[in-house]
């Protein structure tokens, strides 16, 4: 394997570093998906901090409740409450107010559930890209063999070729399996984040109701 390695040249070192990549980002989100909570623990959560923000707690004991709560749920709803402040004296309507709040903790929601997911959609054509200039690199090797020495030393032509094949096969083994990686925690992420927004806009409205008493 590593004679092979030496063998696909000077492009196999970034190919390594995107395999590496691709491992280590899939291994990441394995884990951040497996940690989601069920459904019944956010509504649970997302009651708790908006009777808290109903019920007048400041901002330092609501940033410590989401905070500790952490995950997707912590980092939503901290978006939320942080633009809810961001705005609280301005004097927008209330459904334009809603209508910010609600995309505010729905794109946190998403950030978090697709983070790092940019990185491997770049490795998917990073890969394949150095995989074809491993090629064109070792192509480039063996004409300039063929023009140096002529077709009485196959070796040095072989040599050039060989490296062709290694890099581009390389190349495509890690650019389909990071596809896929892709493709299905994306596809991940955008049925939690769904699933997620109801309670969202549930703790926005609650965000609103406290606007209202603090109005009255």
């Amino acid at each position: 394997m590593i004679e092979l390695f030496l063998k696909g040249g000077t492009f196999m070192w970034p190919l390594l570093l995107c395999s590496v990549l691709t491992i280590g980002y899939a291994i990441e989100r394995i884990i951040t998906y497996a940690r989601i909570r069920k459904e019944r623990d956010q509504e649970r959560i997302v009651q708790e901090a908006g009777s808290m923000v109903e019920n007048g707690a400041g901002p330092e004991e609501v940033h410590k409740f989401l905070d500790k709560t952490g995950r997707l749920e912590g980092e939503a709803l901290m978006a939320g409450y942080d633009r809810f402040k961001h705005l609280l004296g301005t004097d927008r309507p209330t459904g334009e107010l809603r209508a910010e709040l609600q995309e505010t903790t729905i794109s946190a929601a998403r950030a978090y559930l697709e983070r790092n997911l940019p990185v491997l959609e770049f490795i998917t054509g990073g890969a394949t890209l150095l995989g074809l200039l491993g090629t064109i690199s070792g192509m480039i090797k063996s004409f300039g063999a063929i023009a140096e020495k002529g077709l009485g030393e196959p070796t040095y032509v072989a040599k050039g070729i060989s490296e062709a094949l290694i890099t581009t096969a390389t190349g495509l083994t890690i650019a389909i399996p990071a596809l896929a990686i892709y493709v299905i925690f994306m596809t991940r992420a955008d049925r939690k984040a769904v699933q997620f927004e109801p309670y969202g806009n549930s703790f926005v409205d609650a965000l609103l109701r406290s606007r209202g008493k603090k109005t009255e």
